[in-house]
């Protein structure tokens, strides 16, 4: 047999024993390596076969190669002792270190308005959507995260990305009722029954893009960690709500009509955190109404998370 095949054939079968093998404990590349498992290549003229044995330890003096080999998140040392008519393969593996970020999870904050960047006033065009702060919570759940580290030797920054549901409740603090007008503006109608609660809610769909930093690395227990993005958001639902209180007891309307709210919407997001303690911020920098159909307002949110998945 000639020799490029003899190599093409070791090499087949070097890679099927360390695919096909169980897991190994992990070592360290030195003058002795524990292993759990032992590769051995009988080669003559017409053949060569393989055999996976136990092994408590093999000595690397003489080693022929150590090659490296990263496959998914795992990375694979090969280290091969060449003997008269065969070839021992002694083979480890170790997670890749991975940098984890602070997406997945559940947050609860408030939200509120601005008119204009950090603005909270109100014009008086759109008065009739003040709020109640401490009322107007907002609920999100983050379900999916994909985190990109940055470092080659290192996990502590990195991008994150992912999948969340974002729930905002705008709770009205003036006793109106959320309307599209005839003219096809988002407006408010006066009620003559008593009015207990109004709000707005919205649901979006939100992807992020955030660059996140740890400190110290992820290896250690509850790294501080500050991230910075941007996001952007599909709605899915939004509905008005309104809650009378009459003599007779209480009667809830909810409706699920068009009132101009965006149906896509992006921001910025900030979220830092330390242990438990875990802050964010969102800030929308598209309008919640659409354009000239409903008074300009943007959207911000503060709050938890409580944990991460």
């Amino acid at each position: 047999m000639k020799a490029g095949n003899n190599n093409l054939i070791r090499i087949t079968l070097i890679f099927a024993a360390f695919l096909l093998s169980p897991a190994y404990n992990y070592g360290q590349v030195g003058l002795s390596k524990t292993i759990t498992r032992e590769i051995i290549i009988n080669e003559n003229p017409d053949n060569a076969t393989i055999e996976i044995s136990q092994a408590d330890s093999l000595e690397t003096n003489g080693i022929d190669t150590i090659t490296h080999v990263i496959i998914g998140r795992k990375e694979y040392e090969i280290i091969g002792v060449p003997e008269k008519g065969k070839m021992k393969i002694s083979v480890s593996h170790k997670p890749i270190d991975e940098f984890k970020g602070h997406w997945a999870g559940f947050d609860i904050g408030l939200s509120n308005f601005f008119s204009a960047p950090f603005d909270s006033s109100l014009p008086d065009e759109a008065m009739f959507m003040d709020l109640n702060g401490s009322k107007s919570v907002s609920v999100g759940i983050n379900l999916f995260q994909h985190s990109i580290g940055l470092q080659k030797t290192k996990e502590n920054l990195g991008l994150v990305t992912g999948l969340g549901l974002a729930i905002n409740n705008y709770r009205l603090a003036s006793d109106y009722v959320l309307i599209r007008n005839n003219q096809g503006f988002s407006s408010f109608t006066e009620s003559e029954r008593s009015i207990k609660k109004s709000k707005l809610t919205t649901s979006y769909l939100t992807v992020p893009l955030m660059l996140e930093g740890q400190i110290p690395s992820s290896k250690g227990h509850n790294p501080f960690f500050i991230s910075a993005g941007i996001y952007g958001s599909f709605k899915i639902g939004s509905h008005t709500k309104v809650v009378y209180d009459d003599k007779g007891g209480k009667e809830k309307e909810v409706s699920r009509d068009d009132i101009n709210v965006n149906s896509f919407k992006y921001g910025v997001s900030l979220r830092t955190g330390y242990g438990f303690i875990k802050l964010f911020a969102n800030y929308d920098l598209s309008r919640l109404f659409q354009k000239d159909q409903g008074p300009e307002l943007y959207p911000w949110t503060v709050g938890l998370s409580l944990f991460n998945f």
